[in-house]
């Protein structure tokens, strides 16, 4: 031993003998401080009130640090050191019955000599580490951080504080335990952490008499292990306001697809913790999940430090976070040797409305509660209630306002599980409780060449609130931004937002939200995601036989939808009602999901401009009743009806099953009536081509008010015509259907002749079909009709015949016959836009380029002969198309021309062959609300033109103005092979035969300009007539069908050309800048060109 070590042990140790001594002789000292480091054990029947100074420390690696084993308290607040420490080692020892105060304000750190291991092997049984340590994670020694042994009650209070870290390894270990009652308040905000199998970082196992406040930070690792248990009888506030975080697994780190499946195949990183918060006795005022609140800093209340009045200084709370990787829950709350309860929260004079609830319920979470099932196989649940094999009353209800979430993959996950003896009034939900499952997709081989096989474990569950059997809980209320969801992510998913297996669920009142959704996945790894095979369910009460309330109501009617601040409720997903007389009332709001109402007298009412869509059934009967709203009813909808009642600002929306066209949708016992003013709107679910006759309802009396029975535009699919009749007695009604001829449907000679092919190809796509048939208007039928048209317009035509025509104004420009006995080159870009609009045709927009550069040579002193090289492109797009859609066209053209100059007459003529060629996409991407559609067609072909054009011009001077009467024709002919589309599927790809076009022009042009600048300003004005137009017609058929033919529509007849040029031209060089616009009555012309000549 070195000597100052020696010298303060020594002194140490006289210290302490000085106070047995005076102990034996009455005269005990009052108090003992270590301001030292120290390796000798304690004990306050030695030190009497023992503090622990900053300088001080005791170090040991057995026994008991410090043992209070008298009346008498202890402050550390310098560390206390148990490293590498044996079995049974405790940082601080409390006999039980002993009266004090424990104040923990330094670390205590209690741990062993364990080192981690990667023991993973490979096929063969060799090491194969993979860089992740198995389990176990500590010794098997048994060591505590705090440790208060006994039967009688530690009188006192015990505050561990934000200053302190405990950290205990070992199994069966603990940070804090206390076997017996604390009669004081218990007050945990340091940090502690835990290794080692069932481990606990605070345990209580017999109570407290005061306040219970649990904050600051814990983890713990180990199998078994859990942060908080509490058991006994506590009868002041309980408050868990911390960041607790628990788990046995090797890494809750993303992995990669091998790396995850060797953690898989390992069990040893695949251990359970235990529950994260287990609540195990009887809380007299009940347990709060705490979090921080929005001070009132306002004169009035800026004094008061504790405004939400749950006796903890506002400044020093923080929000909890509670989350446990694994199957084990979070919080749960329930006792496997005696019925517990949980007794209303009390709340001071202190607080402030606004910062506490409304009913002091027995169990308020404001803070975030998580589960994480990680891996797949392992269901995960976030809060239980109830379960544990003995009754647990929750007094006055329970109150979600902060979030409640659990989430598994591979797994079933479960926000909120209400078990067996749970039994609590109510459950308020003004935060979010969230269930959210996915299908867990994992790498299982790969080949030698590459290539990967997959496994898919699906078919689980993402519920928000479960009811199980044996549980009561009669009332769920989502208040206004609170919401119930589940989210499923899975072909083979399910998704149940509020399940009621009890039967005691009678009454759910929504505000805000209720969801249920389920996303598909692409579980086989073609590319494609696969059809889903489950639907969401919303609220399932078929375990009910009494009878349940649904409720719906609009807080906010009101509020601006432009402002979105407050959002209108809805409930998402399927309704399954019970046997019981059952009850649905919207007041406001969207319900969107299937119902079936089961057996009993069920009624529903829409009210406040409240939606309903989706299909309604039942063994039952139902009252219906459309007070104020619009009831849509999907297909295969079909009730029994009591009554049925359309107010004057309602709409009922039907679809009309074409398979069975004489079964009504309602069997009515009582009146069908509809309000002058009420609305009907009827769709089918499949497409008719036969004049058919629908049994729309049956009733006791049918009152149609003022509804406009002879026409339904508007309020059918824009396909038909249809209009309503009873029989003589007003007992039946009928919808007689029709599909619109040409004149009624405002159809073009054009769509009118693919109409048949279309129809009979779109009835083979049941999205396709729903999409077409949710068009009620010409707008809306177009966009969606004319995708399914090919291209036929005489885009390729127009757009490089355009291009083409350019060359000629080229030649024209050319001023200059050279004489120097050598040639010249010159360069031509053209940029133009071809509008055609819509009428007999598509129409369309293209805009386009053509750059084209030639070389030629003088003969006979006047005259020019010359080769060129034009490449055109242009890029047209229909009116009707989307994003995506593209088309280019694009031909390259090699030809040869000939021009003269003599005086001020100049002429000149061209011709030229190309190669054309072509690539499209066409495709159709839109949606109704429910369903989707998405087919892209892709193809390419080619062909040739045939170019040609001639021009004249004579040049008037009159001082500084020219003027030039102009002449030009232009010939382009143009063939397209055939092609066939793919991509789209049978019944959107189209094959598409050969087409034949041309396009002759004869214009007269005048030109005015000026020649006093370096550079020459030029307009001219005049007339071009399309001498011979032929758009080939465009026959086109789908897969197996009969072809059609589409014609391209008449573009004879001219119209005005305006233009302008500045032009700057020597013996050496001409440069240009010109734009262009010619008026025809079926299309225009834009167009920008930069032209050069030059020598050398």
């Amino acid at each position: 031993m070195r000597k100052h070590k020696l010298l303060t042990a020594t002194a140490l140790t006289l210290s302490l003998g000085l106070v047995a001594l005076a102990g034996a002789g009455g005269q005990a000292f009052a108090a003992t401080t270590i301001s030292t480091a120290t390796t000798t054990p304690v004990k306050t029947s030695v030190t009497g009130d023992l503090t622990v100074s900053t300088t001080g420390s005791i170090a040991v690696t057995s026994g008991n640090a410090i043992t209070v084993d008298s009346n008498n308290s202890v402050t550390l607040n310098g560390k206390i050191d148990m490293l590498k420490s044996a079995d049974g080692s405790t940082g601080i020892l409390v006999d039980g019955g002993h009266t004090g105060n424990l104040t923990i304000g330094a670390n205590i750190t209690v741990t062993d000599a364990y080192i981690g291991q990667d023991t993973n092997v490979d096929a063969n049984g060799k090491p194969a580490p993979d860089g992740i340590l198995e389990a176990p994670f500590s010794d098997n020694n048994t060591r505590y951080g705090i440790h208060s042994t006994g039967t009688t009650p530690f009188i006192g209070n015990v505050s561990v504080t934000s200053a302190s870290t405990i950290t205990v390894d070992g199994i069966n270990s603990y940070g804090i335990r206390f076997e017996n009652k604390v009669q004081g308040d218990f007050t945990m905000g340091g940090t502690i952490t835990m290794n080692g199998d069932n481990s606990a970082a605070i345990s209580l196992e017999n109570g407290a008499t005061g306040n219970v406040y649990l904050s600051g930070k814990a983890t713990s690792n180990g199998k078994d292990s859990s942060i908080v248990k509490l058991a006994g009888d506590f009868g002041g506030n309980v408050i868990i306001d911390g960041t607790y975080t628990s788990s046995s697994y090797a890494t809750v780190n993303s992995l990669s697809a091998d790396a995850l499946k060797v953690v898989l195949a390992t069990p040893a990183d695949l251990y359970q913790s235990g529950p994260l918060v287990s609540i195990e006795g009887n809380l007299a005022h009940g347990l709060l999940i705490g979090s921080t609140i929005t001070v009132d800093t306002t004169d009035a209340n800026k004094s008061n430090t504790d405004q939400d009045g749950n006796g903890i200084v506002d400044a020093n709370q923080q929000t909890a976070n509670l989350t446990n990787y694994g199957a084990a829950p979070a919080l749960r709350i329930g006792s496997a040797t005696s019925d517990i309860t949980l007794g209303g929260l009390v709340f001071n004079s202190s607080a402030l409305p606004a910062n506490k609830p409304a009913i002091n319920y027995g169990l308020w979470v404001r803070g975030s509660i998580s589960g994480l099932g990680v891996y797949q196989d392992v269901d995960n649940v976030a809060v239980q209630l109830g379960g544990t094999g003995h009754a647990v009353n929750i007094a006055n209800g329970i109150g979600i306002a902060g979030t409640v979430s659990s989430t598994a993959y591979g797994g079933d996950a479960t926000a909120l599980s209400v078990q067996s003896g749970l039994t609590t009034p109510l459950l308020d939900v003004a935060g979010v409780i969230r269930g959210t499952a996915s299908s867990a997709t994992t790498l299982a081989s790969t080949d030698a060449d590459g290539t990967k096989h997959y496994t898919t474990v699906g078919d689980t569950t993402a519920r928000g609130v479960d009811i199980l059997a044996g549980a009561s809980l009669p009332i769920i209320n989502v208040k206004a931004g609170g919401g119930i969801y589940a989210a499923a992510t899975g072909s083979t998913e399910h998704a149940v937002a509020i399940r009621d297996l009890s039967g005691t669920l009678t009454e759910i009142n929504n505000n805000n939200i209720i969801s249920a959704s389920i996303s598909p996945t692409d579980d086989n790894v073609d590319g494609t995601a696969d059809a889903l095979v489950n639907r969401p369910i919303a609220i399932d009460v078929r375990a009910n036989t009494s009878g349940v309330t649904i409720t719906q109501t609009d807080t906010a009617p009101t509020d601006s939808d432009a402002d979105k601040a407050i959002p209108m409720p809805y409930i998402l997903g399927d309704i399954l009602l019970g046997s019981g007389n059952d009850s649905i009332t919207s007041n406001g709001g969207l319900i969107s999901g299937n119902i079936d109402f089961g057996a009993g007298a069920n009624t529903f009412k829409l009210d406040g401009t409240a939606t309903y869509l989706g299909k309604m059934s039942g063994s039952g009967t139902v009252a219906l009743d459309i007070a104020k709203g619009a009831l849509y009813l999907a297909p295969g909808s079909a009730l029994s009806l009591t009554n049925l009642h359309v107010g004057a600002e309602s709409t009922l929306a039907l679809t009309l099953d074409t398979d069975h066209p004489i079964v009504p949708i309602f069997t009515n016992s009582g009146d069908a009536v509809f309000d002058d003013g009420a609305s009907i709107s009827l769709a089918l679910n499949k497409l008719i081509v036969a004049p058919t006759v629908f049994t729309v309802m049956t009733a006791s009396n049918i009152d149609l008010g003022t509804l406009d029975s002879a026409n339904l535009d508007g309020k059918i699919p824009y396909l038909y015509h249809a209009d309503l009749t009873t029989n003589a007695g007003d007992t039946t009604l009928y919808a007689n259907f029709r599909l619109k001829n040409q004149e009624e449907a405002q159809y073009s000679d054009n769509q009118y002749a693919a109409l048949s092919p279309v129809l009979s190809a779109v009835s083979q796509d049941t999205a396709a079909t729903s999409i077409l048939m949710s068009q009620l208007t010409k707008a809306g039928f177009d966009q969606i009709y004319n995708q399914y048209l090919p291209d036929y317009s005489g885009e390729n035509l127009l757009s490089l015949a355009t291009g083409a025509a350019s060359l000629n104004r080229t030649l024209s420009s050319l001023t200059l016959v050279p004489d120097n006995n050598e040639g010249q080159w010159w360069l031509q870009e053209y940029g133009y836009q071809v509008k055609r609009k819509y009428g007999e045709t598509a129409g369309f927009k293209s805009t386009g380029f053509s750059f084209a550069g030639g070389r030629e040579r003088e003969v006979y002193g006047n005259q020019m002969l010359g080769l060129y090289l034009a490449y055109t492109s242009g890029s047209p797009l229909d009116t009707f198309a989307i994003a995506g859609e593209k088309m280019v066209n694009s031909d390259v053209t090699l030809g040869g021309y000939w021009r003269i100059r003599t005086g001020g007459l100049k002429a000149w003529a061209h011709v030229g062959a190309g190669y054309t060629s072509f690539e499209t996409t066409r495709n159709i991407l839109a949606t109704n609300g429910t369903t989707n559609i998405n087919h892209i067609a892709a193809a390419k072909w080619s062909g040739y033109s045939y170019s040609g054009g001639a021009g004249a011009s004579y040049e008037v001077k009159a001082g500084r103005l020219s003027f030039t009467p102009q002449l030009l024709t232009d010939y382009y002919a143009l063939r397209e092979e055939a092609h066939d589309e793919t991509g789209g599927g049978d019944y959107y790809d189209l094959s598409i035969a050969d087409r034949d076009s041309h396009l002759m022009t004869a214009s007269a042009l005048f030109n005015v300009s000026y020649n006093k600048f370096f550079a020459k300003p030029e307009i001219w004005f005049g007339y071009k007539q399309n001498v011979s137009a032929q758009i080939a017609d465009t026959i086109a058929n789908f897969k197996g069908a009969t072809p059609f033919t589409l014609t391209g529509g008449d573009i004879e007849g001219g119209g005005p050309v305006a233009g302008f040029r500045i032009s700057a031209d020597n013996q050496y060089s001409y440069f240009s800048l010109e734009g262009e616009y010619e008026k025809k009555d079926d299309y225009t012309n834009y167009s920008v060109s930069l032209r050069t000549r030059f020598q050398f």
